[in-house]
């Protein structure tokens, strides 16, 4: 669900939010977006035993791009996107993770930053973190860390927000990312959309 808030005139904004989840944030309304409906149907078409795999206990996603031809393939690969890319996810830990989920992990979520920090080359020897910090909402608790490294000679830089629920149940993610290049050319626009992550929690 997106919505268009207007107050003197046409809003430039478009808010997507899963009142349920409790989690919004704004993006501009030029953006291309990819549905939950839309990318949920990938990764289940992508999915080796969908009833198994973790994406089931996806609740909302919702992805934006500049580039009006994106496509939901990009989303999920490391690939390094050559125009920014917002994605944003909200999912229910499972029984295991509830019990073991740390800042690590949820610095983990799509990367293995944790291991890379610690010098595991893991193919990715210029890998670094550029920022790292605690982040505190009304209904959850977590990091976002912004980091960058190369895939077949591209470097990517990740701004990435991942939260647990003060219950320990969900985790919510933002994530913006493009070719390095790309994000520092894009870095006020990318951050700006990040800063409006917002997670009250679940009704």
């Amino acid at each position: 669900m997106a919505l268009s808030l207007s107050a003197c005139g046409e809003s430039s904004q478009l808010y997507p939010a899963s009142k349920e989840d409790g989690v919004f944030f704004s993006v501009p309304k030029n953006w291309k977006g990819l549905s939950f409906a839309a990318l949920s149907k990938f990764e289940k078409k992508s999915a080796e035993n969908p009833e198994e795999s973790r994406e089931s206990l996806v609740k909302w996603q919702v992805a934006y791009s500049t580039d009006t031809k994106v496509k939901v393939s990009s989303v999920f690969t490391l690939k390094p996107p050559s125009s920014p890319l917002i994605f944003a996810r909200v999912r229910d830990l499972t029984a295991e993770e509830t019990n073991d989920f740390s800042y690590n992990s949820l610095r983990n979520v799509i990367v293995p930053v944790t291991q890379l920090a610690d010098g595991a080359e893991l193919g990715v020897p210029d890998f670094e973190i550029l920022s790292d910090r605690e982040v505190v909402e009304k209904g959850a608790r977590g990091v976002q860390t912004i980091y960058r490294f190369s895939i077949d000679g591209e470097q990517q830089t990740f701004n990435q927000t991942a939260l647990m629920s003060n219950d320990r149940t969900t985790i919510y993610i933002l994530i913006g990312r493009c070719l390095s290049k790309c994000y520092q050319k894009n870095k006020k626009a990318i951050e700006e959309i990040v800063s409006t992550f917002t997670v009250e929690g679940a009704k």
